[in-house]
C-alpha cells in the first residue's frame, strides 16, 4: 500500500527503511524522499516508526493503539 502518493513510496518500503536503522521520520524522508512534497504522509511515517519502537521494546506499552491502522488494516513492519 502507498504511504506517499507523491512520491510513490510503499509502506513495504518505510518498513524496510525501518528494520534497516532508520529511527526517526527525517531519517525515512532522508533515504526514501517520502513526505518531501505535500506532507500529508508524515502522520503514517511516524504512526509507523512509533509502532516499530513499541515492538521492539523502546518505547512505553501503548501499543494497542496502534496495532492496527485507522482504517482497520493488518499490523504494520511485523
Amino acid at each position: 500500500m502507498y504511504i506517499c502518493i507523491c512520491k510513490a513510496v510503499t509502506e513495504s518500503q518505510i518498513c524496510e527503511a525501518i528494520r534497516s536503522g532508520a529511527c526517526t521520520r527525517r531519517d525515512i524522508t532522508a533515504c526514501l524522499k517520502a513526505g518531501t512534497a505535500c506532507g500529508k504522509c508524515n502522520r503514517e511515517i511516524r504512526d509507523l516508526l512509533r509502532l516499530a519502537r513499541l515492538e521492539s521494546g523502546d518505547a512505553p506499552s501503548e501499543a494497542a493503539g496502534y496495532r492496527r491502522r485507522a482504517s482497520g488494516g493488518p499490523e504494520l513492519c511485523a
